[in-house]
């Protein structure tokens, strides 16, 4: 009986092939693919085939040809039209006149022109939008590419620009923390350079109209009282450029009131359909009369002191068109009736919370995302609390700040009433509860168990509390829903040891957490933080500082110190930590950027004041 071992001819060829060099092994190889049975099914071990022929040196030519010419045909019937395009233009750039390659581009409709330009590329407007998902800082590194991305990339960063036509800056609120008191930790020499390129910005601007054309958004800050003489010029040389901004839609301008309306009324004129606008005043005690946008979406405006009645009529008569409107005047009443709550999605009130500002927003803000609350207490909200427990279905975005109490309010089922409130909302995405009363917090009943809703809260991303002097710390930790990735804490009751406070809420905090800050207590340095307490972060404030949590054995750079912690596994501890302080521009004017670099954008107000 005739009986054949298929076995029995593969050792053959085994042995037969060991004798061979690697040449004449490829060469087998290329003989083998051209007699197998090219399908779907195989692509896996043509490209296995190929790609150890193509490392293999001193291959012929032609048979380098032959192989990539296989390896084509198994992509184009496996569906990977790019690669195979790929392997057919390092054919023809080998063999222009490859006939083989040439039926198969004829065969499959594909063009000739693209695959002799070289691998297929992206499109300008493929690019582009593959650049808008950027940020910044990435922006910038492409910049030194030798791409067209470069361009689109110098394109896109000037899309949001920033002026600064003084070189001494406009202290606020945020500039009034102890680091930034002490003028050496200010660099003149940097708010010089920015001035200077404000007014390269400037010129650009007047004599190229289409890098005039490309500006999306425009930032303006100008200090009151100017010291150097300049600000006159570089005001008409702002008010010159402005006509040219002609696809302009988001204008914040901070300053004096005249500079404010100046600028206002210019663009009112050259520019009407803008839809953001922010205004900052830095006078005190004073009213200002801006002119109507019909198109305008978003506004914000702060102030200190002043009449209210013509932002209330700015904001009536373009009530049916404001989706997002900001108002922080800590001397102001509410503007009962000047907003349509029913059309807002963000609404930001810092001021004098009263009993109908509560009960308008409870019955009229059913679109609202995002809601901000901050000022002095006028009032005792929580029967309209527990009333209108089911108000706001949309809200995500919660953040209630106390700053001071009237002298008659005595609510002590406040806080209580607010946990109740949130208890059921799931979709919350921000929750900050921010009371800076001191004792007098115990009026409005928060004390520990104000922190006994957090848990409920399952899809919290963002979360700011102050502390009591009743809660536990150690049970603090274990409360903080594990979705948290940023935490802000604000310590109510008396001094205690920062690294005692550390050890004692370590073991509860979520190891998703990217970002933490701490008021209200004394912290010698914040790699205390870090080294016992949040070993996890990336970014940590405390008070108005904040550094960046740099992980490796990275040259040191900046101003940075260096920790070494033992390794530790169940702490997750690393043994090279290193923080880098942020010097004060960073985080008065790009604080929201560098948060979503260092991956902490939860930590950023999602409100009107984004």
């Amino acid at each position: 009986m005739n009986v054949f071992n298929p076995r029995i001819l593969e050792a053959c060829i085994r042995d037969v092939t060991a004798c061979l060099t690697d040449l004449q092994k490829a060469s087998v190889l290329l003989y083998a693919l051209e007699l197998f049975p090219i399908g779907r099914c195989s692509r896996e071990i043509v490209e296995n085939s190929v790609q150890t022929l193509l490392k293999i040196s001193g291959i012929p030519r032609v048979d380098l040809t032959k192989a990539l010419v296989l390896r084509a045909k198994t992509r184009l019937l496996a569906g990977y039209r790019t690669s195979a395009q790929q392997d057919l233009y390092s054919v023809l750039t080998r063999d222009p006149d490859n006939e083989d390659a040439k039926a198969i581009i004829h065969s499959r409709n594909l063009r000739p022109e693209m695959l002799l330009l070289g691998p297929p590329r992206f499109s300008i407007e493929i690019w582009t939008q593959i650049a808008l998902f950027l940020p910044k800082r990435d922006l910038k590194s492409l910049l030194l590419v030798p791409h067209p991305i470069s361009r689109i990339a110098s394109q896109l960063l000037f899309r949001d620009i920033e002026l600064h036509l003084t070189p001494s800056h406009e202290p606020t609120g945020m500039d009034l923390g102890d680091s930034f008191d002490d003028s050496s930790d200010v660099d003149r020499e940097l708010d010089n350079w920015h001035h200077q390129r404000s007014a390269d910005i400037l010129t650009r601007i007047l004599l190229d109209p289409q890098f005039a054309g490309q500006v999306y958004s425009l930032s303006i800050y100008a200090a009151s009282h100017d010291l150097s003489q300049s600000l006159a010029f570089r005001i008409g040389m702002l008010l010159n450029a402005l006509p040219k901004l002609s696809n302009l839609n988001k204008v914040c301008c901070s300053g004096s009131k005249n500079f404010i309306l100046r600028v206002v009324r210019c663009i009112h004129k050259c520019i009407p359909n803008i839809q953001e606008l922010s205004l900052e005043v830095a006078d005190h005690s004073v009213d200002i009369e801006i002119p109507r946008f019909k198109h305008l979406t978003h506004f914000s405006l702060t102030s200190e002191g002043g009449d209210p009645t013509s932002t209330h009529i700015f904001i009536s008569q373009s009530r049916n068109t404001i989706r997002a409107l900001s108002i922080k005047n800590s001397c102001w009443n509410f503007l009962a009736g000047a907003p349509s709550l029913r059309q807002l999605s963000d609404f930001e009130f810092d001021g004098r919370l009263t009993t109908e500002m509560f009960l308008e927003i409870l019955f009229s803000g059913c679109q609202l995302d995002s809601l901000k609350l901050s000022g002095s207490l006028e009032c005792c909200p929580s029967p309209l609390f527990r009333q209108h427990r089911s108000a706001l279905p949309f809200l995500r975005h919660l953040h209630i700040g106390i700053t001071s109490l009237g002298r008659h309010v005595q609510d002590y089922d406040l806080c209580p009433s607010i946990s109740e409130f949130i208890r059921h909302r799931t979709q919350l995405r921000t929750y900050h509860l921010l009371l800076l009363c001191g004792a007098d917090n115990r009026r409005i009943g928060f004390d520990a168990s104000a922190w006994g809703v957090l848990p409920a809260l399952s899809h919290l991303k963002s979360l700011v509390m102050t502390v009591p002097g009743d809660l536990t710390i150690g049970l603090a930790g274990w409360l903080i829903p594990r979705s948290v990735s940023a935490l802000a804490l604000h310590m109510e009751g008396a001094a205690m040891d920062a690294v005692s406070f550390m050890k004692q809420i370590s073991p509860g905090i979520p190891t998703s957490l990217k970002y933490i800050s701490i008021t209200n207590m004394h912290i010698p340095s914040a790699e205390i933080v870090v080294e016992y307490g949040f070993p996890h972060v990336r970014v940590v404030a405390i008070g108005h500082d904040m550094w960046s949590v740099i992980r490796g054995h990275s040259a040191e750079f900046g101003r940075s110190e260096t920790l070494h912690t033992e390794t530790n596994a169940e702490a997750g501890r690393v043994s090279d930590v290193r923080v880098e302080q942020w010097p004060y521009r960073r985080v008065r004017y790009h604080l929201k950027e560098w948060l979503e670099s260092m991956e902490c954008g939860d930590a950023v107000w999602r409100g009107v004041s984004k």
